[in-house]
């Protein structure tokens, strides 16, 4: 019973194996940059036998593990790289601190009716969501509604405030005096 459970494993071994040699063939991976990175006297000596298939299945196994592995660091890397040039650590704009020097300059914020700014930027293609988040920031998708000078941050402009990434919807008065000053939209 046992010896018959062992020819289970194996053969469930070998099929894998060979699943993998089939899958690499048909993703068009050139085994023979693979096999070059062996040495090819002891390829060549070991493919008579079945169990120096299995071991070149394994080694070719272990090298795509490890290029995957690298790349998803690198990945990785970049993606923290990106994060942390991209997300503000400084003081948040709040009700409470009604002007702030955020990632972007001067901001301050505002609470309007957000309807005609909404459909301006509709019409312009954007056909985002308007919502409001808990905190009670105004955001049209997935962005903070932003009011600026429209000659250097014009409708549809993304821009980093300290409450998240914005886009440039609307702007204001503030804009003469203050042409890099942004306006965030909220509920407060």
């Amino acid at each position: 019973m046992r010896l018959f459970g062992r020819r289970i494993k194996a053969k469930t071994y070998n099929i894998a194996m060979c699943f993998i040699i089939v899958i690499l063939l048909l993703l068009d991976a050139n085994l023979t940059v693979y096999i070059g990175r062996f040495h090819n006297a002891a390829i060549e000596a070991e493919l008579a036998g079945f169990a120096s298939f299995r071991n070149m299945t394994v080694a070719l196994a272990d090298h795509t593990t490890r290029s995957f592995t690298e790349d998803v660091a690198e990945f990785a890397e970049d993606a923290i790289a990106y994060f942390k040039e991209h997300i503000w650590t400084g003081p948040r704009l709040t009700r409470g601190r009604g002007t702030i020097q955020g990632p972007s300059g001067k901001e301050t914020y505002y609470n309007l009716n957000m309807a005609g700014v909404v459909s301006i930027m509709r019409r312009m293609g954007y056909d985002y969501e308007y919502w409001v988040r808990d905190d009670g920031v105004k955001m049209f998708g997935n962005y903070v509604m932003v009011a600026a000078n429209l000659n250097i941050r014009p409708r549809g402009s993304l821009i980093q405030t300290s409450v998240g990434m914005g886009m440039v919807c609307d702007t204001g008065t503030f804009a003469k005096r203050n042409p890099t000053q942004i306006d965030i939209a909220t509920a407060w």
